[in-house]
């Protein structure tokens, strides 16, 4: 499998991942964090390290790799940048639609009290408590009510704990778990982020480990500097 496509394969075009605020008390300008991930599909299993870094300004997410190859991805609006340093080699994805990190998503969605349900046309329903844990339930916009079915929330003493998304059919498509919480202004952030999705042949495990986040503080020269060399060619792939 060549570069592109193995590291486009975590690409998920869901929706804008450029969250500016938190709650009503605390405005996040940057966030810079390190990560670990790994990615588990039947046999294969692929771990990926580096630090992402977010500019809330600019509406823009940088995630440096480090492991297992030097790679740069930068996404902003309907495009993402991909540049392999040591090959001089540069893509220039174009999308439909607005792009994102589905994991770093799920992490920065948080500041959302509804994780920006209603953003997307979801219709709260209804909830349920069970001791500590609140549930809520909501429904899918009706374009999409023929393919998508519930969305269900919980949340454990203010903490969002875990997400589930179904099919019409009432079918999983895609869990969600949230763990090792840190609190920032009023919004509790996981450090432990494991995605489960479910297809008709496999089932996918994606877990991502955060550490030393990092809110509104400096982002690094190279990051805010940086630019593809004038001497490496960029090819564009619409997607």
């Amino acid at each position: 499998m060549n570069k592109l496509k193995l590291f486009m394969i975590i690409m998920i075009i869901i929706t804008f991942i450029s969250r500016n605020y938190l709650g009503s008390f605390q405005i996040i300008d940057t966030i810079s964090i390190e990560f670990k991930r790994e990615y588990k599909e039947g046999n294969k299993n692929e771990i990926t390290k580096g630090n992402i870094y977010y500019q809330a300004i600019l509406k823009e997410v940088v995630i440096k790799v480090e492991y297992p190859i030097n790679q740069w991805m930068i996404l902003k609006g309907n495009e993402m940048i991909i540049y392999y340093p040591n090959e001089l080699q540069a893509f220039l994805i174009i999308s439909q639609n607005p792009m994102s990190m589905p994991f770093f998503q799920a992490f920065i969605q948080v500041v959302k009290e509804d994780y920006g349900l209603s953003d997307f046309g979801y219709t709260f329903t209804n909830f349920k408590r069970e001791g500590n844990i609140l549930i809520s339930y909501w429904e899918p916009p009706k374009i999409l009510s023929k393919l998508l079915g519930k969305f269900a929330l919980k949340y454990e003493d203010n903490k969002l704990i875990y997400t589930e998304i179904k099919d019409a059919k009432g079918e999983i498509l895609s869990k969600t778990y949230f763990k090792n919480h840190i609190i920032f202004g009023a919004t509790y952030f996981p450090l432990e982020v494991s995605i489960v999705k479910n297809t008709r042949l496999s089932s996918t495990l994606e877990t991502v480990i955060y550490k030393n986040p990092q809110f509104n503080s400096p982002i690094p020269q190279e990051i805010i500097a940086f630019k593809i060399p004038l001497d490496v060619k960029v090819k564009e792939v619409k997607w």
